[in-house]
């Protein structure tokens, strides 16, 4: 059963762009209509590619690591000239295979 602790302690563990992006989605469909399924609150949010900074705070390690785990292919991303982008969905799963991440030595 969810609850809305569980929700919360969910939201806690979002990046804090990640929480502004579900905040302004509440926003501006809060009170359309009485029930969303899960795709029509967290369809957009997941529409957007994180950043090395944005990975780094979800995954809650430091950029180097992030870094490292690109060099060691350990992490899917793409390049945008210069610049990492990770897909949403990618990191999510990433994140639950780790389990309790641990930066490698």
């Amino acid at each position: 059963m969810i609850t809305a602790e569980k929700v919360y302690n969910n939201i806690v563990k979002m990046p804090v762009k990640e929480r502004e992006k579900l905040f302004a989605v509440i926003a501006r469909r809060g009170f359309e209509k009485d029930s969303y399924d899960h795709d029509e609150v967290f369809g957009e949010i997941r529409e957007s590619p994180f950043s090395l900074k944005e990975a780094s705070e979800y995954l809650e390690v430091a950029e180097i690591t992030i870094r490292r785990w690109i060099k060691s292919c350990r992490l899917k991303h793409k390049r945008v000239g210069r610049n990492f982008i990770f897909d949403p969905d990618e990191l999510k799963d990433f994140k639950k295979s780790q389990g309790s991440l641990t930066p490698d030595p």
